[in-house]
């Protein structure tokens, strides 16, 4: 018969994975919900942001830098939820390039490369909305989006006004919600069938 200090660890090992999978799983649908946010037509349309492989991958990646910032402020399990989210754009990356025929030895590369630049680019996002007022916030956006041709005509101040506020719409979110995947008020799941 086992002492109870044998079975202790392997229910406390249970417990830890099933957590990391039900984590896993908060974490893809979080993220399904981040690409709907970046496949947005307004961006594109009305804010000149382009629409090719570039642009798509940077609003990605904006949108995926403003749910970081809003995870990291919740603590432990928001840090964790960061990383799980993370993880799962890491695949879907993974998968995209390899549709788009980039061969599997350089694939780990690339996705490592673009994974870098999203968290380069978190990085500066907090910097520039930690101080810098709309003008950091504009420079870097510029930076990402236009670095070779202008926006049109206000297009890089409603992107500025986009970005400030989904950091408000993220930090009224309730932080239940966001722990469970969702980046509104809606039941689990709903961004999921709206696609």
């Amino acid at each position: 018969m086992a002492t109870a200090e044998q079975t202790e660890e392997p229910r406390g090992w249970l417990a830890r994975r099933r957590a990391e999978r039900a984590r896993a799983a908060t974490a893809r649908r979080l993220y399904h919900a981040v690409v709907a946010r970046a496949r947005r037509p307004e961006p594109y349309a009305r804010m000149g942001v382009p629409d090719t492989p570039d642009g798509r991958f940077e609003m990605l990646g904006l949108e995926t830098a403003l749910v970081l910032r809003r995870l990291r402020g919740l603590g432990g399990e928001g840090e964790r939820l960061g990383r799980a989210l993370l993880e799962a754009m890491v695949e879907d990356l993974d998968r995209n390039l390899r549709e788009m025929g980039v061969g599997d030895l350089s694939v780990g590369r690339w996705v490592k490369r673009l994974t870098a630049s999203v968290l380069a680019r978190a990085a500066a996002l907090d910097e520039a909305l930690a101080g810098g007022g709309r003008a950091a916030l504009e420079g870097l956006l510029q930076r990402a989006f236009y670095p070779e041709e202008p926006p049109p005509p206000g297009g890089l101040e409603a992107l500025a006004a986009e970005v400030e506020e989904a950091v408000s719409r993220l930090e009224a979110l309730a932080p239940a919600a966001l722990l469970d995947g969702r980046l509104d008020g809606s039941s689990p799941g709903r961004e999921l069938q709206s696609r």
